[in-house]
Parts: structure tokens; C-alpha cells; sequence
């Protein structure tokens, strides 16, 4: 009975075993079914063999960069090669281009000022109602003043200049004397030095100015032509340049969407988003640092016309308007708009010469000191030697405006470069930066 039961087990056991074995066996044929009708290997995807085109996708991309690079280097050398025609049609194009290119300048520094009145009537009038309405009246009203300031400057400012000037002209032979009488009477204190080269140099120059002078007196009728022909051109230019800035102003956030719509066109949503914050960032670094410096300039020449006329200098509006326009110039601005001042001076009175050069001495700490960090602030973020680097290419290669506009440029430039380093060093942690970082 026992051996019937234990051989009953054994027999179920083989069963099953040989169950096991069908099963097996059914699954390596499956495997070999499987391979023989094209499972996915090694280089496809799902089963099925991978197109050509995608194998060869980076060799593509390749391709599409090296052309654009062909192409491009093409065409700087044919703009090079033919530099002169190439300058000449760029000029023409500006020229056509002038009431478009007014219009989107005085949108783009006008624009905070609308946005700064029609904040102002939103808030104490309408009460955050009918912003079309009031969006009208800011740009009415932000017009208004910047009429009420060129009326002003040429009811006031460009007159007195040009009196300061004709008497500056007179003066120039008195001058001439003085200089001379202060030469010799130095060559006498101090017989040792050497003024030979002072004198050749005067005496060249007084007969070239007065030369000069007679020459623009005798061809002043044709430069008042062309000067006449030249401000019909501009006032036409600057009224259409005036209607497209409105346009532009009233519809700004129309082109705020058709730009956006391109970006997002183009790229991906998260490369647009970047994109757009880039050039937001952009634009508040360029704009800030171009109108802070516009407003602190005004002020310090406003400052130092009223300081002129307290102390009794003359020439007062003439100098004033030239510290105003370098101050412009970072660092360098106010004491290359000291120079004209104090050789005026010299010229007449050296002590007038010094209380001048003490005058903007102090107005230039009162900037720096004071006006400057609460306009400015870090609008740019670049170091003293970034922005003397600025200044110096800017006005190499392209003159007072170089020097004017350089400082924003590198400072986009720069922030787009460091943008660009952050995100490439995102993730690494690199020992020696961790390093620098913590001291």
C-alpha cells in the first residue's frame, strides 16, 4: 500500500517535470519565433528599423549650422570687400528709415514717462478706472512737458549760447594779449625755461583762427541755405516721427504680443520664456541706465547754472549745457566738461580758472556721492575697469556716442555673458569656484 502511494507521488512529480520541460521548451521556441521574425536589436526601436534620416539627424544639424556659416562669412566678406557702396546704401536706408527710427526712440524713452502719469491718474483721479482714457491723457500730458523743455531751451538756453559765443569771438584777440603777456612775464620770473615752443604754437594758431573766423563769416549766407533746408528735413521727419512714436506708445502691449507670438512660434515654450526674460532684463538694464543718466545730467547742469550765476561767472548757460551733456559720460564726463571752462578762464583770469575748477570738483563729489547712487543705483553692475573699457572703445570707434551708449552695451553684454556661464555651470560643482565662493 505504502510503495502504491510513493510511486503515485513519483508519477505526479514526472508529470509535472515533464510539464515544465513542454513549457520551456515552447518558451525557447517562442524566443527563436521571435528572432527569426525581427525582434528589436541593438540600433532599432520597437521592432522596426530606424529611418536614414533619423540615423543621420545630427549629421544633418551639422550640415544646417556649416551652411549658415558659409553662407554668413559670404556675406561679411562681400559687405567688406565692397565696404564703401555697403556704407553708402546703409546710409540711404537710415535716411528713408529716419521718421521710423525717431519715433521708436522717443517711444522707447517716453514710455516709463506715460506709464509714470498714467500710474499717477489711475491712482489719485480715476481710481484704476478707464485705463484707455487715462492712457490717452498720460501721452497727451507726457508730450506736453517735453514741448514745454525744447520751448524752454530755445526760448532761453539756445540764445544765451549763442550770445555766450559772440562774445567768446570778440574776446579771442583780448585773449591772444593776455596769454602772451602771462608767457613773457613767466619767461621773465623764470628765465631757465625753455617757452620757445608755447610761442611758435601761438603764434600759429591766432592767425589760423582769425582765418577761420573770416571764412565763416563770408560763407554764412550758404550754410544758412543748407542749415535752413536741413531743419525743413528734420521738422518733417521729426512730425512723422512724432505721430509713429504715439502710435507706438498707445500700442505697446500689441507689440508686446505679436514679438511674444513670434518667439513662441519659433522656439519651445520653455526656450521662449527664457528668451523673453532675457530680453526683459535686457531692456531694464539698457533703459534704466540711459534715462538715470539723462535725469542726473539735467540736474547737475541746472546745478551748476545756478551755482555760475550765484558766484558771478560768466558764460554761465554756455559751460553749464557742456558739463551737462559730458556727464553723460561716466567718470570721465565731468572733468572732460571742466576743460573748455578752465581754458576760457585762464585765458581772461586764472582765478576765475580755479574757483571754476573747485566748483565742479565739488559738483562732481555731490554726484558721485549723493545724486548718482540714488538715480542710478547698480543699473549696470559692471566694475570701474569694465566701464573705462567702454568708454575708451566706444569713443574709439564711435566718437561722443560711443562713449555715451558703451556703457549699457557692455553692461548687456556682459550680463548676457554671465547668463550664459551660469547656466553652463549649473550642476557642476566645481571645488575651486565653492572655494573662491566661501572667501
Amino acid at each position: 500500500m505504502k510503495e502504491h502511494i510513493v510511486k503515485k507521488k513519483e508519477g505526479k512529480e514526472d508529470i509535472r517535470e515533464d510539464k515544465a520541460g513542454e513549457k520551456s521548451g515552447k518558451g525557447l521556441k517562442e524566443e527563436k519565433g521571435l528572432a527569426k521574425k525581427g525582434a528589436p536589436k541593438e540600433g532599432e526601436a520597437g521592432g522596426k528599423p530606424i529611418h536614414w534620416l533619423h540615423i543621420n539627424q545630427r549629421y544633418m544639424s551639422v550640415c544646417r549650422y556649416s551652411l549658415f556659416v558659409i553662407v554668413a562669412a559670404i556675406l561679411i566678406y562681400i559687405i567688406i570687400s565692397h565696404w564703401g557702396e555697403t556704407k553708402k546704401s546703409i546710409s540711404n536706408l537710415f535716411s528713408v528709415l529716419s521718421p521710423f527710427l525717431i519715433g521708436v526712440l522717443m517711444a522707447y524713452f517716453l514710455i516709463p514717462l506715460v506709464a509714470k502719469i498714467q500710474g499717477l491718474l489711475q491712482k489719485f483721479i480715476t481710481k484704476g478706472k478707464y485705463e484707455k482714457v487715462t492712457k490717452s491723457v498720460a501721452i497727451f500730458l507726457a508730450y506736453l512737458l517735453v514741448i514745454g523743455f525744447i520751448a524752454i531751451a530755445f526760448v532761453f538756453v539756445i540764445p544765451q549760447m549763442g550770445q555766450s559765443i559772440q562774445e567768446l569771438t570778440e574776446k579771442i584777440p583780448y585773449m591772444y594779449r593776455t596769454v602772451m603777456r602771462e608767457l613773457a612775464g613767466l619767461q621773465r620770473r623764470y628765465p631757465d625755461i625753455d617757452l620757445e615752443f608755447a610761442y611758435d604754437q601761438l603764434e600759429e594758431v591766432m592767425p589760423n583762427l582769425i582765418n577761420y573766423g573770416t571764412d565763416l563769416m563770408g560763407s554764412l549766407l550758404p550754410v544758412v541755405y543748407s542749415l535752413s533746408v536741413s531743419i525743413v528735413k528734420m521738422a518733417i521727419n521729426l512730425l512723422l516721427g512724432v505721430m509713429i512714436s504715439i502710435y507706438m506708445i498707445y500700442s505697446k502691449e500689441n507689440f508686446r504680443y505679436q514679438g511674444k507670438r513670434i518667439v513662441y512660434a519659433v522656439f519651445s515654450e520653455e526656450k521662449g520664456d527664457a528668451i523673453c526674460t532675457t530680453l526683459r532684463e535686457c531692456n531694464n538694464i539698457f533703459g534704466a541706465f540711459l534715462i538715470s543718466k539723462a535725469i542726473d545730467s539735467l540736474i547737475i547742469g541746472c546745478i551748476c547754472c545756478v551755482a555760475m550765476n550765484i558766484i558771478g561767472l560768466p558764460y554761465s548757460v554756455l559751460l553749464s549745457v557742456i558739463v551737462g551733456i559730458t556727464n553723460m559720460i561716466p567718470y570721465f564726463g565731468p572733468f572732460i566738461g571742466a576743460v573748455p571752462g578752465v581754458l576760457i578762464y585762464l585765458c581772461t583770469d586764472w582765478e576765475l580758472a580755479l574757483i571754476f575748477a573747485i566748483m565742479i570738483l565739488v559738483l562732481q563729489q555731490f554726484d558721485g556721492l549723493i545724486l548718482g547712487p540714488r538715480l542710478l543705483g547698480q543699473s549696470t553692475g559692471l566694475s570701474p575697469i569694465w566701464v573705462i573699457f567702454a568708454i575708451t572703445v566706444g569713443g574709439a570707434y564711435f566718437g561722443v556716442l560711443g562713449m555715451f551708449v558703451g556703457v549699457p552695451v557692455v553692461a548687456v553684454v556682459a550680463y548676457l555673458i554671465n547668463k550664459l556661464i551660469s547656466s553652463r555651470l549649473r550642476g557642476k560643482k566645481v571645488k575651486a569656484l565653492q572655494e573662491f565662493e566661501e572667501n
